[in-house]
């Protein structure tokens, strides 16, 4: 029974542990000690930087990636130019190839540099979305016109979940969502943006985008249905504590729309 428990717990001694590859590349060159450190051998000696980046290359390139992203951070807090408005454009128009670049354009011709910062920059959003009267008005033309159910709904989703954030004040809005929103009140009133409000509006929050001077003169935009409601959103819903702030930012969506309305193209 002794016999047998001394079988089991026998160790053999004749194994050896593998050298490391540094190792391995001083013996090859005929270096024995331990310690390559205290190499005999000049040749084959290790050094300090070497050693260091053996050891800690992994650290010094994660400090590396960390400190490069930290500077790219930095630097667009600094260079980032703010966006003057923020406009959110939602309708059965979809914007492709420059259709975006000429609307820009467009709007930078007519608004100012509200931020004062010598660039005029927007936040823009676009949800292409048909209502059930446009779909419904497409099928009178066309018996077998058909679109996509689940792209439409993802986009009134979308649609919905900016209207309500607040992020993007000015709206170009397809007319029933228009009057959905207006319904309860989310619209800053014309009579509270305008000294005098323009005779062609039909609404007490929008004006009809099709009925402005800004429409008929430019006719890269006119991809955009004549119909498109504009407005200015109430700032409640925006993430912003100070009040002083959140006015100054209504303020500017609010001179949007007026540099719109009163909007007359430069003689050539």
């Amino acid at each position: 029974m002794e016999e047998k428990k001394k079988q089991e717990y026998e160790v053999n001694n004749d194994f050896e542990i593998e050298d490391s590859g540094r190792m391995k590349v001083l013996r090859a060159k005929g270096e024995e000690n331990e310690n390559p450190h205290e190499s005999h051998i000049p040749q084959a000696k290790v050094g300090w930087l070497e050693n260091f980046w053996y050891l800690h290359r992994w650290h010094l390139g994660i400090g590396v990636f960390v400190f490069a992203l930290l500077v790219v951070l930095v630097c667009q807090i600094i260079f980032n130019v703010p966006d003057d408005v923020h406009i959110m454009y939602a309708g059965p128009q979809g914007m492709v190839g420059r259709d975006y670049d000429k609307l820009e354009e467009a709007l930078f011709e007519a608004m100012g540099d509200y931020n004062g910062d010598g660039e005029k920059k927007i936040g823009f959003s676009d949800n292409t979305f048909l209502t059930r009267s446009e779909i419904e008005r497409r099928q009178e033309l066309n018996p077998k016109y058909t679109y996509d159910v689940q792209a439409n709904n993802a986009a009134y989703q979308r649609y919905q979940a900016e209207i309500s954030a607040g992020v993007h004040m000015f709206c170009m809005l397809d007319p029933e969502l228009f009057a959905g929103v207006a319904e309860v009140e989310g619209f800053v009133p014309l009579s509270e943006i305008f000294d005098t409000v323009p005779e062609y509006a039909k609404d007490e929050y929008g004006i009809r985008l099709g009925d402005t001077e800004f429409y008929k003169t430019n006719s890269d935009i006119q991809y955009i249905p004549a119909d498109t409601m504009l407005g200015v959103r109430v700032p409640s819903s925006l993430q912003i504590k100070s009040e002083e702030k959140k006015q100054e930012t209504l303020e500017k969506h609010k001179q949007l729309l007026r540099d719109i309305v009163e909007y007359t193209p430069e003689e050539e």
